[in-house]
């Protein structure tokens, strides 16, 4: 019994340093991991303006051509996943994942008009393999529903950016765990703000008009009691007697900037 005993505890101890090894080899990977990202964030995108929305556009073509963004892509791919222990370190990483591979997607497609033209009515784009995530091969969504919203906070519909017009702005930053609460509350007030995207404010009907990402995952706002306490939340002094409608449009084109000669390449290959 005391061999046995003893043996036990070996294991005990072994599993345990490892797990200790583990942790402690994932925050400077995923420092490494981050800072790479928020470089080529700052290389490649910027503030821009199209079909009368602002957003943070990427440079696809540039993006393309950068072998620090191939670099970066397999290094989400072999990320040590096991490795992220807290809730707030697996969301911040995943938001992340999710909107690295969804600009992937498009760059490897480039040019192109909008990311849903690469699937269809009976196979969307969304269930289509985005890429390689901590070795597993993840599609965009089952980043979004089985991880990031299976997460109970609905604040990560304004993190999660599809490379479309309509999506609340990609981050000039990465999404880090030490700020994510501050990251994840400001994208919130800025994409209340963000005219034709965001909101919609019609006087004289005394109607506030949506995103239609309300519309789509109302279930998922019910912890903040719904969407209207939810936008509240964040627009606390819009007036009293204002009727919100999540119904505003969603335009799907890409948040890139198309050359004439991308144009003259997608008309060629229409």
């Amino acid at each position: 019994m005391r061999v046995i005993s003893c043996c036990s505890m070996a294991f005990i101890l072994v599993a345990f340093s490892s797990m200790c090894n583990a942790q402690a080899n994932s925050e400077p990977a995923l420092q490494a991991f981050n800072a790479q990202y928020a470089e080529l964030l700052d290389r490649h995108t910027t503030v821009g303006e199209k079909v009368f929305m602002q957003a943070r556009m990427v440079d696809y073509s540039g993006l393309s051509g950068d072998p620090a963004w191939a670099a970066l892509v397999q290094a989400l791919a072999e990320f040590p996943i096991a490795g992220l222990h807290t809730q707030d370190q697996k969301k911040a990483f995943y938001l992340n994942a999710y909107n690295i591979l969804s600009m992937n997607m498009v760059q490897q497609h480039w040019p192109l008009q909008t990311l849903r033209s690469l699937g269809s009515m009976l196979n969307p784009v969304w269930a289509h393999d985005a890429g390689v995530v901590g070795g597993e091969t993840v599609t965009l969504r089952a980043l979004e529903n089985d991880v990031l919203r299976a997460m109970g906070d609905p604040r990560v519909h304004m993190a999660i950016n599809c490379a479309s017009m309509s999506c609340p702005d990609l981050r000039h930053e990465p999404y880090v765990s030490s700020r994510l609460d501050k990251q994840l509350d400001d994208q919130c007030v800025q994409f209340l703000k963000q005219d034709n995207k965001g909101i919609i404010l019609n006087k004289p009907d005394n109607v506030l008009h949506l995103s239609s990402i309300f519309d789509w995952f109302e279930g998922d706002f019910e912890p903040y009691g719904g969407v209207e306490a939810f936008v509240r939340h964040y627009r606390p002094y819009l007036a009293k007697d204002l009727t919100l409608v999540p119904d505003i449009p969603y335009d799907w084109r890409v948040n890139g900037a198309l050359s004439g000669r991308d144009l003259s390449r997608l008309r060629a290959d229409m």
